[in-house]
């Protein structure tokens, strides 16, 4: 028997919940799989998909009371409840020699089952979309270092030793890994994201049309995801409106715990070419990926090794160059560089990003072009669905 333990999981359709259940799909076609998620309606904004499983699929959802994630007491309290009904579950149904797959949410169950595996003894493998509690630090929740940073890092790296095999993104967050769980010996694999099939670039696309906003010789970048402490977008927003250039569009589309200061930052400072469009049904997500020139990936310094956002693979599939800031080194800097499909910065170099900012024009569409055709070459040839899930 396989089981799947994530908060997240269909019907929801924010990234993790879509890949854990693309993942479930995949085991099923060997072994029955069993999973234990939390309740449904993760993004009260995001639409839910309306689609049959597989009837091998044997789903335990968690109830839980109406708490707000993006108020840091609630999401703790949150995760705490969700955490202890989960081992719960786990304790009573997990039998000896089954094989329990979980990723990094619910953050506390990472620590819970690695004391639960060893009562059970059960197969443990984690998928590690976060790593803790090193994300803390750059979100600002915690200080590196602090007594606070070392405890918790004592009790994760602990609970990642007791794995039995630990899945990570990418050769970054590898090296990271090694260090967390060293001198132990635990196997770490490198297994990415992936692009959807149903992800792919629209000829002759009116964006303008589809957007209502006349973007008529305008370069359009386009933000799609999460709208958290981590990834960057109001530090964007404010060098975007510093270029001061009316030749350029920035489309926004997602929700998460920074979006009322998004929202508040563009109504009061009256940004005329920052454009927040809310959260769209994944079934829209070929048109709005499509609907801009160059796809945003931001992450805040110190992310280096701490993630790689996958909506990285979807804006490649659509045929977007990436235009990308962050640490150097990471995932997607290493993956601008070597596919040569996109531009990439750090933060520390702001008056780089400012450069560009300001001389982007419709000039720059023959590069944008040729750039987004080696994206698009790079998500067929490294990371189609069918593939990476074979890694699985």
């Amino acid at each position: 028997m396989n089981w799947i333990v994530t908060e997240l999981f269909y019907p929801d359709e924010v990234s993790t919940a879509q890949i854990l259940t693309d993942i479930a799909l995949k085991k099923v076609v060997d072994n029955q799989v069993s999973i234990i998620c939390g309740p449904s309606g993760y993004e009260k904004s995001y639409y839910h998909q309306n689609k049959s499983l597989d009837s091998r699929l044997c789903i335990y959802r968690i109830g839980m009371p109406n708490l707000n994630k993006n108020k840091i007491f609630q999401r703790i309290l949150r995760l705490m409840l969700l955490t202890l009904k989960m081992s719960w579950a786990i304790c009573f149904k997990v039998k000896k020699g089954e094989n329990v797959f979980i990723t990094t949410n619910p953050t506390f169950l990472i620590i819970t089952i690695s004391l639960l595996k060893r009562i059970r003894k059960f197969n443990l493998e984690i998928l590690v979309h976060d790593v803790f509690p090193e994300n803390l630090v750059p979100a600002g929740l915690i200080k590196q270092n602090s007594f606070k940073y070392n405890a918790f890092s004592k009790i994760y790296n602990y609970s990642y030793q007791n794995a039995d095999r630990l899945i990570v993104l990418g050769e970054d967050m590898k090296k990271l890994m090694i260090k967390k769980i060293s001198p132990k010996n635990v196997q770490i694999d490198i297994i990415p994201n992936w692009a959807d099939k149903e992800i792919y670039p629209l000829d002759d696309f009116n964006i303008s049309d589809y957007l209502g906003i006349d973007v008529k010789d305008k370069i359009v970048f386009g933000f799609a995801g999460n709208l958290g402490r981590v990834q960057g977008v109001l530090e964007f927003i404010e060098l975007f409106n510093q270029s001061q250039n009316q030749e350029i569009v920035l489309i926004i589309i997602g929700d998460g715990a920074l979006r009322p200061d998004i929202e508040k930052k563009i109504k009061n400072e009256n940004i005329q070419n920052i454009y927040y469009l809310g959260s769209r049904s994944r079934s829209e997500q070929n048109l709005f990926l499509n609907a801009c020139h160059i796809g945003l990936i931001t992450l805040i310094n110190g992310m280096k090794g701490l993630g790689v956002p996958s909506k990285s693979y979807n804006l490649m599939a659509a045929g977007k160059p990436l235009f990308y800031i962050g640490d150097y080194n990471s995932e997607i800097d290493v993956y601008v560089k070597k596919y040569n499909c996109g531009w990439s910065f750090s933060w520390v170099n702001e008056a780089e990003i400012l450069t560009f900012l300001k001389n982007a024009s419709s000039q720059l569409l023959p590069e944008i072009m040729e750039k987004g055709s080696n994206s698009k070459c790079a998500a067929e040839s490294n990371y189609s669905k069918e593939s990476v899930l074979k890694l699985f």
